[in-house]
């Protein structure tokens, strides 16, 4: 079985060798989406020096003689101020040349046609052309997911349509005779918790289509055959017991076996193919927990691959309580308090409990960990 660390790392890579494409977008479309060319500053950002705080434009030294107010939205003063001269002057407008600073509104009074600085700043309250960015600055960087301040950085750069990744259509497969997906399931069948839930976990991909498939190798293999999306995303039928065909659906249809089983607990019987057509196939293992826990931890890497997004590297947090070490790395829900990550109850690969509750996943070393030490862990989507 592979490492954890270098599962995660072989998922990105199989991604990022998809072939994408890419689609030109309105900006208030393009929100979730994964740019898809490196965005620059077609200007200087911002594009003329301004005034930070509402106040007087002032030159020279004073008390200043006032002249005519300037408004956001005007021209740019053609003519310079002369020293001694302030002008009303509010946020956002264009500063006139020759300007020194900008005096706030509350730290001047004017005395009849005159104003007085009344509290001396250090500061000039100028918003200098350029200091965001410089023309041809990158400004993000391909594959960045365009959250909405980057949508919004996008349009203060004066662009109003953008390359974003074209999300790859997801085939998910639910395999087994003991799912139903309706009612309270009798003694030896099992709801299915994967089709209303799955899809959401990963919003930025694209149309999803849904199916069922039995215990039976031919249907397995015929349901596989039939793919034609670029990602099929099974559960169940991933480990080596009678009624998993995964496998032999896969060998019998000559798929490249890119990766079979994690040392991680629970996901370990997951699985990462590329069919002849193409189509990528993440197996994931049927019982609830362990198949969160494989789309969450190598599904993402192998998403993110395809969306030409980087590896995320996984932060650090403190462990509230001690986890015992094992024969694979641990992926333990954990909820956040004032002492760090504590792990919640219900743990178990066939659980939900203890994931509904959580607020992150805790990734434990197969040595284990002390209740103070520091561990990776992963955000949760939601």
């Amino acid at each position: 079985m592979t490492d954890f660390h270098a599962a995660r790392e072989l998922a990105h890579a199989t991604g990022l060798a998809w072939p994408r494409s890419t689609e030109n977008v309105d900006l208030a479309a393009a929100i979730g989406r994964t740019l898809a060319v490196a965005l620059t500053a077609t200007a200087p950002l911002p594009g003329f020096e301004s005034a930070a705080m509402d106040g007087w434009a002032v030159a020279g030294d004073g008390p200043w003689m006032l002249g005519e107010p300037i408004k956001a939205g005007d021209d740019i003063p053609a003519q310079r101020l002369s020293p001694g001269v302030a002008r009303p002057i509010s946020t956002g407008a264009p500063l006139p040349p020759g300007a020194d600073r900008v005096i706030r509104s509350e730290r001047g009074e004017i005395d009849g046609a005159t104003l007085v600085e009344t509290v001396a700043d250090e500061r000039d309250h100028i918003r200098r052309a350029g200091e965001e960015a410089a023309s041809a600055d990158v400004l993000l960087a391909s594959g960045s997911l365009l959250t909405p301040p980057r949508i919004a950085l996008a349009a203060a750069a004066g662009y109003d349509t953008i390359d974003a990744v074209v999300p790859p259509a997801v085939r998910l497969l639910v395999l087994g005779d003991e799912v139903i997906d309706r009612g309270v399931p009798i003694p030896g069948k099992v709801r299915d918790v994967f089709s209303p839930s799955l899809p959401a976990l990963r919003a930025e991909l694209g149309t999803l289509s849904l199916g069922r498939v039995g215990d039976s190798i031919d249907d397995t293999t015929a349901a596989f055959a039939a793919t034609t999306e670029p990602l099929l995303l099974t559960t169940g039928g991933s480990a080596r017991g009678p009624a998993d065909h995964v496998r032999a659906a896969l060998a019998a249809l000559g798929a490249d076996l890119l990766l079979d089983g994690i040392r991680m607990r629970p996901g370990h019987p997951l699985m990462i193919a590329r069919l002849p057509s193409g189509t990528l196939v993440l197996s994931l293992p049927g019982n609830p927990l362990a198949a969160f826990v494989g789309l969450l931890t190598i599904g993402a890497a192998l998403i993110d691959g395809m969306l030409g997004r980087p590896l995320e590297s996984l932060p650090t947090t403190t462990l509230a309580d001690a986890v015992a070490g094992g024969p694979a790395t641990r992926i333990v829900a954990a909820t956040r308090t004032p002492g760090g990550a504590t792990p919640t109850s219900h743990q178990g690969a066939g659980m939900l409990r203890g994931l509904a509750t959580a607020d992150l996943l805790a990734v434990v070393p197969p040595i284990g960990a002390l209740a103070g030490e520091r561990v990776e862990y992963l955000r949760l989507p939601w």
